[in-house]
C-alpha cells in the first residue's frame, strides 16, 4: 500500500520484516521481490508522487573537484526515482569486467558474471527489455538486412545495447505496490539517521521525519539503503551516534572511490566521404525479440589488455547534411590521408561520435559531509571528482583508435579537438550521471565497505546496494547491473530469513 507519512502521529513506530530505504529502481525492484509473501516490508521513499522543489532540494550540495552537473538536479527525489529521467539504455556486465586488471589498481569484484547472470536475465522484463541475448548482433543485422561495420578486431568491435522504453518506476509499478499487502510505501519519509545498539553492530531502528511533521521510527530485522551512489554513504556517515565516523566506516572507506563515466559528446565529427553504407544499425533503434537494440563501438578485451586501457563505447549518430559541421581538422599526421575539403550544400554527410569511458578506481575521489545544512538541519554533501593524466592518456588513445579505423575502412575523415590538443580534456567533456564506487563491494573491509552479499562489514542486519557498491563500472549504464543485484540481494535475504 501506498502511505502519506505525514498523516502519522508524531512518535509513530513502524514495525516490519525488512525496511528498504529509497523507492528508485532498486527499491522498488526489491520490494516486489516480496510482495504477497509472508514479510512484512516497509519502503521509506523521501518524496511524494510527484517532484516537489523542498523535497528535491533535499539533494542539493558542492563540488570541491571537477565540476559537473548540480547535485540537485542531476537525480530525482521522489517515487520512482531517477528512473524519472532515464534514458534506458541497458547492456550487462561481462566476465571481463568483474576481472582483476594488474594494470588498474583496485580492479575486481569478489563475485563473478556467473552469480549475477541469473539476476540479469531476471531483470529484463522489469525494465521493459526483449529476450536476455545480448550476443546475436551479426544475427539481427541479417534479420534487419543491415550491415554491420567491416571493422578490425584489434581496434574496434561492434556489440550490441538494448533500449528501454524507458520504464519509468514510479509509474509502472504504482498500482502493484498500491494494491500490496504486504508491502507499504510511506512517501514523504526521510531517513535521518540509522540507530545502533552500543558496539554499532546492529540497527534497532531508523529515525524518519516528514519535511513539515511528524517524525517517527522503523524497527526491523533488516535495513536496506537503496538511494543511489550518493545518498547511500550519506545516511552511514550521518549515523554517527554509536560509530563516531559514521557505519561501516572503520577503514575510512565509506564515500571514498566516488566514481562516474567519462562523457565527450561529440568525441569525433566525420565528414563521410564513402557513399552507400547503411548506419541504421548503430544510429537508429530497432524493434526484435520482444525489445529494441541497436549497435555500438567498443575494443576487445584483448586490446583492452594489451594497451592497458580502461574500457570505452562509442554511440554513432547521424546526421545529413551538417553545413557547419568541424571538419576542418585532419589526422594526416596518424594515418597519411589528404586533407578532407569542408561540407557543402551541394552534398555530404556528417556523423557525431560519442564517447563514454571508464574511470580508474580512485580512493582520493569522493563524497563527504559538507559544513553547509539542508532543512533538516542534517549536513549536505560535497563531491571531490577528479580525472587522471592516465584517464586523459586513454581517452586521448581511445578516440585515435576510433579515428584511425574510419579512415582505415575508407569512410572518410575525423575531427577531435583531443586529437590536436592531447594534454587538454575537450570544452564538452562532462559525466555520465552514474554516481558509483562510494560503498565498494569486497572480500576485506580494509578494502571495501560491503561483502560479496552486500552486507555493511560489522554490521550484521545493513545492506547497501545500487551502483554505490560497484568496484569498477565498466563502460555500460549502470542500471540494469543495479537492478540484478538488488534481486541477488533480495534472494539472499530470502534465503536469511527463511
Amino acid at each position: 500500500m501506498l502511505i502519506d507519512a505525514r498523516t502519522l502521529v508524531n512518535g509513530h513506530t513502524v514495525e516490519a520484516d525488512i525496511c528498504i530505504v529509497g523507492a528508485g529502481a532498486v527499491g522498488i525492484a526489491m520490494a516486489l521481490e516480496f510482495n504477497g509473501s509472508n514479510k512484512k516490508v516497509a519502503v521509506m521513499e523521501s518524496g511524494g508522487l510527484d517532484l516537489d522543489s523542498r523535497t528535491q532540494s533535499l539533494y542539493e550540495g558542492d563540488h570541491v573537484g571537477r565540476p559537473t552537473y548540480p547535485l540537485g538536479r542531476n537525480r530525482l527525489r521522489y517515487f520512482g526515482g531517477t528512473t524519472g529521467h532515464w534514458a534506458g539504455h541497458c547492456r550487462p556486465f561481462d566476465q571481463f569486467d568483474f576481472s582483476v586488471r594488474d594494470w588498474i589498481p583496485h580492479s575486481g569484484w569478489p563475485i563473478k558474471i556467473e552469480e549475477l547472470e541469473p539476476y540479469l536475465e531476471r531483470s529484463q522484463p522489469i525494465l521493459g527489455l526483449g529476450d536476455y541475448d545480448y550476443s546475436s548482433l551479426e544475427q539481427y543485422a541479417k534479420q534487419l538486412k543491415l550491415e554491420t561495420l567491416p571493422l578490425d578486431s584489434g581496434r574496434l568491435i561492434s556489440v550490441m545495447k538494448q533500449q528501454s522504453p524507458p520504464t519509468r518506476f514510479g509509474t509502472a509499478y504504482r498500482q502493484a505496490l498500491k494494491e500490496s499487502k504486504n508491502v507499504s510505501v510511506y512517501l514523504y519519509s526521510n531517513v535521518l539517521e540509522l540507530i545502533t545498539n552500543e558496539s554499532a553492530s546492529h540497527i534497532t531502528r531508523a529515525e524518519v521525519a516528514c519535511i513539515d511533521g511528524p517524525k517517527y521510527e522503523v524497527k526491523a530485522k533488516n535495513f536496506v539503503l537503496a538511494t543511489g551512489g550518493m545518498e547511500n554513504p550519506r545516511i552511514m556517515l550521518l549515523s554517527n551516534k554509536s560509530a563516531p565516523d559514521g557505519l561501516g566506516n572503520s577503514h575510512g572507506l565509506v564515500g571514498r572511490f566516488y566514481t562516474d563515466h567519462i562523457l565527450i559528446r561529440p568525441a569525433l565529427d566525420i565528414s563521410l566521404s564513402r557513399k552507400g553504407f547503411d548506419f541504421r544499425l548503430y544510429s537508429k533503434i530497432h524493434r526484435m525479440n520482444g525489445g529494441r537494440m541497436f549497435g555500438i563501438l567498443t575494443a576487445s578485451d584483448e586490446l583492452t589488455r594489451r594497451e592497458k586501457l580502461t574500457r570505452f563505447r562509442f554511440h554513432l549518430y547521424n546526421i545529413t547534411p551538417s553545413y557547419d559541421a568541424p571538419v576542418g581538422g585532419v589526422f594526416s599526421s596518424i594515418d597519411g590521408a589528404r586533407e578532407a575539403q569542408p561540407l557543402t550544400k551541394e552534398g555530404g554527410t556528417y556523423m557525431a561520435v560519442h564517447m563514454a569511458m571508464e574511470p580508474i578506481p580512485n580512493p582520493d575521489t569522493f563524497v563527504r559531509l559538507s559544513a553547509k545544512r539542508d532543512l533538516f538541519g542534517q549536513r549536505q554533501l560535497e563531491v571531490n571528482w577528479q580525472v587522471t593524466d592516465a584517464e586523459r592518456s586513454n581517452a586521448h588513445r581511445a578516440i585515435e583508435l576510433c579515428a584511425l579505423e574510419f579512415a582505415r575502412m575508407g569512410f572518410g575523415r575525423a575531427y577531435a579537438p583531443m586529437l590536436e590538443k592531447p594534454d587538454e580534456w575537450p570544452a564538452n567533456f562532462t559525466s555520465g550521471k552514474h554516481h558509483c564506487g562510494t560503498t565498494r563491494m569486497s572480500d576485506s573491509p580494509k578494502t571495501g565497505v560491503v561483502d560479496r552479499n552486500c552486507k555493511v562489514f560489522d554490521v550484521d542486519n545493513l545492506y547497501v546496494t545500487g551502483s554505490s557498491v560497484f568496484p569498477t563500472i565498466g563502460h555500460t549504464n549502470p542500471t540494469i547491473n543495479l537492478v540484478a543485484l538488488s534481486l541477488r540481494l533480495a534472494d539472499h535475504l530470502k534465503g536469511k530469513m527463511a
